[in-house]
């Protein structure tokens, strides 16, 4: 006699229904599928706990990053509601958000997780729009502030990048010598401002063609295929 399915295959069923029509693909097995864009991914996790059931992450993933795991660069964790609404941050105050999705019977979590999924490719086609070029993600990044969860180094260094993909190495450089500035406290700090440092020495476009080799090289150790990073020109408006 068959028995019931598990958590995990239950997820990969509700991911081929929802995800994989948008050309989302599987990462290796795991709870984790993703939407290569070329120079950037979506990363959508249905992240386990030790509870029966499933949390959602959804956010970008930025390749000019130099570094061999998956992150969540621009988002993370989901609240939903019944209605199908959702947000990453939730209202001060606010009640009927859910972040966790307890497994009941098969039945009550193939239905509700089914609502999930659908959240998650409604925030899948959110980021699409939020970050169609290079040019759009850097006016997205530096118009905006460091959120509560995000360091503010790292949101200098990815809005400096986006910027200098774009083609607008002067925004590039005056974000990249912030960093550099900055008091460094953390070897990680230390490192980014580094590097920070060696982007805004070199010409426009060496520091363009610079962050595109990173990109190429961070898709090679995440064992990415070769595609068209879609980039637009430098010239685009």
């Amino acid at each position: 006699m068959t028995g019931s399915p598990t958590v995990s295959q239950l997820v990969k069923a509700a991911a081929r229904e929802h995800l994989a029509p948008l050309g989302l693909r599987q990462r290796a097995g795991s709870r984790l599928w993703f939407d290569d864009r070329g120079w950037w991914l979506i990363n959508v996790e249905f992240q386990p706990s030790r509870r029966q059931g499933t949390y959602l992450n959804v956010g970008a993933m930025w390749l000019w990053n130099d570094r061999d795991h998956w992150s969540f660069d621009d988002g993370s964790r989901v609240y939903w509601r019944a209605d199908g609404s959702f947000t990453a941050e939730v209202p001060f105050g606010e009640r009927g958000w859910a972040d966790f999705l307890d497994y009941r019977t098969p039945e009550q979590f193939t239905n509700d997780l089914g609502r999930v999924a659908r959240v998650a490719a409604q925030q899948v086609q959110q980021l699409r729009e939020q970050f169609p070029d290079p040019h759009a993600a850097a006016n997205q990044l530096t118009s905006r502030s460091t959120r509560p969860a995000e360091a503010r180094l790292w949101h200098l260094f990815n809005s400096a990048a986006a910027a200098g993909l774009s083609g607008d190495a002067q925004t590039a450089r005056r974000l990249l010598d912030t960093i550099t500035v900055d008091p460094l406290e953390l070897d990680w700090a230390h490192e980014l401002a580094g590097r920070s440092a060696e982007l805004s020495s070199l010409n426009d476009n060496a520091l363009r063609n610079r962050l595109i080799e990173t990109i190429e090289a961070t898709r090679q150790r995440l064992k990415l295929p070769t595609t068209p990073l879609h980039l637009s020109s430098p010239d685009a408006a």
